[in-house]
């Protein structure tokens, strides 16, 4: 793989939270990283972004910010039904890139990414950036240490009564056309990509999806699955937007032991082997898009592979597609 010259040369695709809050200042504080050019349908939110974050240029046109000749590197910020058009618009344009979560609709515009990224020799990595909580790091450490024997149960619950209102720029959220799902799609596949993160690639996926109080949205405010990992393990994930109290549990019970935390994003790590408890305090950076960045960044710098792939970024999407798949047909699928 080519070794690039500092600073990597970065382009913005869509102009929403993520990119304003999080990615652009990732980019911008990284020290062999440079913000070139931004693009939004909307000129009005390129500009703004553009002037906010002191970016080269702001554009409403797609070729244009990620054909131009000084971008190295893409981010891919806009809504999921954009990401495999926009993806392959910068892989075939050859530019690296990471695209947001979840990576696509389905599998298969997500096979397609990849083999585009593969066929114009350029990175490709989905924006999973909680693999790189030292929280996460941990788990799949102490996992691969055998602190909790064999894995045999990942168990995850992720939900809230979340309101999207049709004013809101995230409603296309909850039409199935454009976020593809409920709750699953949105803040479950995170924890999807975790829970193959620290147990490996899925097998089979049985799962529902349902509307049990939320008839003020298109999609399933419910959706349960279980799969069975390649690994042997077992995996219970449910991702609602239906429930009165927040929830962000995850449990990894194995032979020996378990590893488990009651609010992911910040509470501390809890290891229980028989009667003995240890905590783990891990909190992850102010700014969770930072080691990603600066990863893929240093990857496009040193001639190396990014520490996740896409091709690590397409199991979460097997899994949701197995679920919903399973849902319509009432039968296990093999993703």
């Amino acid at each position: 793989m080519e070794v690039l010259p500092m600073p990597v040369r970065w382009a913005i695709v869509g102009c929403g939270d993520i990119a304003n809050k999080a990615v652009a200042p990732a980019i911008t504080g990284h020290p062999d990283a440079e913000l070139v050019s931004l693009f939004s349908h909307t000129p009005e939110r390129a500009e703004e972004l553009r002037s906010a974050h002191g970016a080269e240029r702001a554009t409403t046109d797609l070729t244009e910010a990620v054909g131009a000749d000084d971008v190295d590197a893409v981010y891919v910020a806009s809504p999921v039904f954009r990401h495999a058009e926009e993806t392959l618009a910068a892989v075939r344009a050859g530019k690296h890139v990471i695209v947001e979560k979840p990576m696509a609709l389905s599998v298969a515009d997500g096979e397609r990414m990849i083999a585009a990224a593969d066929e114009a020799g350029v990175h490709l990595s989905v924006a999973y950036y909680r693999r790189f909580f030292p929280k996460s790091r941990r788990i799949h450490d102490l996992i691969a240490d055998g602190a909790i024997g064999t894995p045999v149960v990942c168990e995850i619950t992720i939900g809230s009564s979340a309101r999207i209102t049709p004013d809101n720029p995230k409603y296309w959220r909850t039409l199935p056309e454009q976020g593809g799902g409920g709750a699953l799609m949105d803040v479950g596949s995170h924890r999807l990509d975790l829970a193959c993160y620290w147990l490996g690639e899925p097998r089979q996926v049985c799962g529902f999806a349902d509307t049990v109080v939320r008839d003020d949205m298109e999609v399933p405010d419910i959706e349960c699955l279980l799969a069975r990992m390649k690994s042997g393990a077992h995996l219970h994930c449910t991702a609602t937007w239906a429930i009165a109290t927040r929830a962000d549990d995850v449990a990894i019970r194995g032979s020996e032991g378990t590893l488990s935390v009651r609010g992911y994003d910040r509470d501390p790590l809890v290891l229980a082997r028989g009667d003995a408890i240890e905590e783990f305090d891990l909190p992850p950076e102010a700014n969770w898009h930072v080691p990603l960045i600066a990863d893929f960044t240093r990857a496009l710098v040193e001639g190396r592979e990014p520490e996740f792939t896409a091709r690590d970024g397409i199991q979460a999407t097997r899994i949701m597609e197995g679920c919903y798949r399973s849902s319509e047909t009432g039968r296990t699928v093999e993703v």
